[in-house]
């Protein structure tokens, strides 16, 4: 089993987010889409947790952005209920191949100005 996990700030955050360009290279339409459904209030804080989830899943993988894979390469999806995953393209998915991970777990909590994600996989043909 691998698991990692990532911390951010979102007030630190939200002054990136605000950026055009920057949310077109790092999030998904979907991403972006998602977000915006809540309302500006809560946008920051949605893009902040979807970015946490990218970075706990690139360590993961054992990479940055950038040596083999990019942002949008990972993108966080939701369910019916709202619990977060991920889906892997590109160099993510090669990454995680190679790596002989099965499926990725994430989880993320935001409390007052923070953010905290979790990724987690098994090893494919080990329990």
């Amino acid at each position: 089993m691998k698991i990692a996990v990532d911390l951010l700030s979102v007030s630190r955050f939200s002054k990136v987010a605000e950026h055009h360009r920057y949310r077109r290279l790092v999030f998904t339409e979907a991403e972006l889409a998602q977000a915006g459904a809540l309302g500006s209030a809560r946008h920051a804080e949605r893009l902040a947790g979807r970015f946490c989830v990218k970075e706990a899943t690139c360590k993961l993988l054992g990479r940055g952005f950038g040596q083999g894979l990019r942002w949008r390469d990972i993108e966080v999806t939701t369910d019916e209920w709202g619990a977060p995953g991920v889906t892997l393209r590109g160099g993510a998915r090669e990454l995680a191949d190679r790596a002989g991970l099965g499926d990725i777990a994430v989880s993320i909590t935001h409390q007052v100005d923070l953010v905290v994600a979790v990724a987690a996989a098994v090893r494919k043909g080990t329990s």
